[in-house]
């Protein structure tokens, strides 16, 4: 049997954004075409490489493979292609927390669309790290240490956390002179719940008997926590300044930011050489950094 480019492509296409109708729009043709290209496809293949629910699809072991092999030649086509269409219209989808979106991220953005008027962003926001390689997003904006197998990763910005803690906790178990002195405390987790970890990797501590508290979920609820002695925390300063000028918190310690813990642009390497994707990325180095 032979197989048609075409289909192939569209098996792509629906392995990157994840949903048919997506592909459909994408491409221009009806959902019934495109159900009818997989099918040819995986009739091929004699192989499954969807699994389909009521919450969508996903690839199957056969289909990432089979995106493995064949998504980087697709991704260059593309790439080259958007090369010599760059004056038209082009979006890149960025995955990021609620909290640097809010804090960061829409001031940029604003600033993006009226140099870049032809290129439009979507930002999805939620906690949890995307799979880049399965779902339909083409940068994640992660914070963390820069490591991420598989993927190229650029520094964006180190702004510092505040390591804050209510007077009265302080003055029951004593003052932080170094980073592992927080192991002496309880820790309130961020709302991703790695803040911490990083941290004190950043700085080459070992915390594996750190002593965790609450996790509320919400950077204002883990404020007030701490206000009312439940434990440290590690919060941005825009979470925290109120709470200091009001003798409400304290700053616990005074050390140097380890810059290594940072927010970093992610990517596929494919997708990092988007011309669309590079132009957002080198924006936000020198808007953010």
């Amino acid at each position: 049997m032979v197989l048609r480019i075409q289909d192939l492509y569209t098996f792509h296409v629906v392995a990157r954004t994840g949903a048919m109708q997506d592909a459909a729009h994408e491409l221009g043709v009806t959902p019934g075409a495109i159900s009818q290209r997989i099918r040819a496809v995986e009739e091929r293949h004699g192989l499954r490489l969807f699994t389909r629910s009521k919450n969508g699809i996903a690839l199957t072991p056969a289909g990432l493979a089979l995106q493995s092999d064949v998504g980087k030649a697709f991704s260059t086509i593309e790439t080259a292609n958007e090369t010599h269409l760059i004056g038209q219209n082009s979006t890149v989808r960025v995955s990021t927390s609620a909290t640097f979106a809010h804090s960061m991220l829409v001031s940029s953005l604003g600033r993006f669309a009226d140099a870049h008027p032809n290129i439009s962003v979507t930002v999805e926001t939620e906690d949890r790290l995307v799979d880049l390689k399965s779902e339909p997003i083409d940068l994640a904006i992660r914070h963390g240490l820069g490591q991420y197998s598989g993927l190229t990763s650029e520094w964006l910005c180190s702004p510092e956390l505040v390591l804050v803690a209510s007077p009265s906790l302080l003055e029951k178990h004593g003052l932080l002179n170094t980073p592992a002195d927080s192991l002496h405390y309880k820790l309130l987790p961020d709302c991703t719940g790695q803040d911490w970890s990083i941290w004190f990797e950043a700085h080459g501590v070992d915390a594996k008997d750190a002593k965790y508290g609450m996790q509320y979920g919400n950077d204002f609820l883990t404020v007030k926590a701490a206000i009312e002695g439940q434990g440290l925390a590690l919060l941005k300063d825009v979470f925290v300044n109120e709470g200091i000028a009001a003798g409400q918190l304290i700053r616990a310690i005074d050390t140097a930011w380890p810059t290594k813990f940072a927010y970093y642009a992610v990517a596929l390497d494919e997708v990092r050489e988007k011309p669309s994707v590079s132009k957002l990325v080198m924006w936000l180095k020198k808007d953010l950094g």
